[in-house]
């Protein structure tokens, strides 16, 4: 069986779910991933889309269109972003279906990453020092102007 008639039966498995879809106007959707592991988005993406689009969209369509647009978000999470494969994101896109030209058209993309609370954490205690050293920088600075004042009078 192919990967893409796997996804097809997977997404008409799900269609009794709620898709996370929204209508955004006559053939406009906002698509929704929901939280998933970075290394899942182009699964999870093309099931959304044949769940949420295949009733108005051909199958063969959305399928090649999905693909070409994961090709170009590959791109964008893993050298562009850097994120790694077991990282949690969200995909969230707008996608028009342009029937005259029988093609899905991706726009406004956003790539949602999600941090750990260790990863919070890091990030946060090198603010801290960065802070408890200004900090330090700011008292000296401080008592040289108080002893330079105190030369002047």
């Amino acid at each position: 069986m192919s990967e893409a008639q796997r996804d097809i039966e997977r997404a008409e498995e799900y269609e009794e779910t709620t898709p996370r879809t929204s209508v955004l106007g006559e053939n406009r959707f906002e698509l929704s991933t929901g939280l998933i592991i970075a290394a899942r988005y182009a699964d999870k993406l093309r099931r959304v889309a044949l769940v949420s689009l295949g009733k108005m969209v051909p199958k063969d369509v959305i399928i090649r269109d999905v693909s070409e647009f994961n090709k170009n978000l590959y791109d964008k999470i893993v050298n562009q972003m850097k994120i790694d494969k077991l990282d949690v994101i969200k995909l969230v896109v707008s996608v028009r279906y342009d029937k005259s030209q029988n093609k899905l058209i991706f726009e406004d993309t956003k790539i949602i990453r999600y941090y750990t609370e260790e990863e919070c954490k890091k990030q946060y205690e090198s603010v801290i020092q960065e802070n408890e050293k200004l900090k330090k920088e700011i008292s000296e600075i401080k008592k040289k102007l108080s002893d330079l004042l105190g030369s002047v009078q």
